[in-house]
């Protein structure tokens, strides 16, 4: 039986379910998530904006229980669906925050953002729109922390990787065999992947969780 090393906390039943019979799986996320506290991060809402920019689910596990009028827009299929759940008004969602920052340029006048995102955030949203007139109002409400461990790699035929940070700590202390193939959410973790090794890697056409296990369950069943 093939065996998959997924590198990010997920659900194990869900797993379970969505994975082909004959493949096994194991656990070990590469980072911790810290969500802070309300009273840490509401105070620099910018209460006189009601424009939110929101680019991941861990972002909405911090403001899920906030009263935000306003619109946002959002990075990600899956966190836009979590922030309509919690009642929040969804305006427009891209897979990446590239092609949101671009939808944005097009449609929205220069203005003044609450960017909710955690501590290890990519730049693609500043270098985008802060030259163009947009202004920013970075909201850091939660942690990314490295979570480090030694594996005996030979014990998995493919790893799943869920960030660029996860695949850098991952190979901080980590190498994969040569046979092993690697399954990517999205192209900004391919990239930092390539940096590490010369693997096979597959990646997912729309970065969600359900295409990870797609990939991998088609390339088990035609391999």
């Amino acid at each position: 039986m093939r065996k998959i090393l997924f590198t990010k906390e997920l659900d194990v039943n869900q797993l379970k379910k969505s994975l082909a019979e004959n493949l096994d799986f194991e656990i070990l996320p590469a980072l911790r998530i810290e969500i802070y506290s309300k009273e840490k991060f509401t105070p620099k809402i910018n209460p006189n904006t009601h424009k939110f920019i929101v680019s991941s689910q861990n972002s909405v596990k911090a403001i899920e229980d906030l009263k935000l009028d306003g619109e946002f827009y959002v990075v990600g299929k899956n966190t836009a669906g979590k922030l309509e759940e919690s009642g929040f008004k969804v305006i427009h969602f891209e897979n990446y925050a590239s092609e949101l920052a671009e939808y944005i340029l097009k449609n929205e006048e220069p203005q003044s953002w609450n960017f909710f995102c955690g501590n290890h955030r990519r730049e693609t949203l500043f270098e985008k729109l802060v030259p163009n007139g947009h202004s920013l109002n970075e909201i850091i409400c939660y942690d990314s922390i490295p979570n480090p461990s030694e594996i005996d790699s030979n014990h998995f035929d493919g790893f799943a990787f869920f960030s660029p940070l996860a695949v850098k700590t991952f190979f901080s202390n980590n190498t994969i065999p040569v046979n092993s193939v690697i399954f990517s959410i999205g192209n900004t973790t391919t990239e930092e992947i390539k940096k590490h090794t010369k693997n096979r890697i597959k990646t997912a056409e729309i970065p969600l969780l359900e295409k990870v296990v797609k990939k991998i369950n088609e390339y088990y069943i035609t391999s």
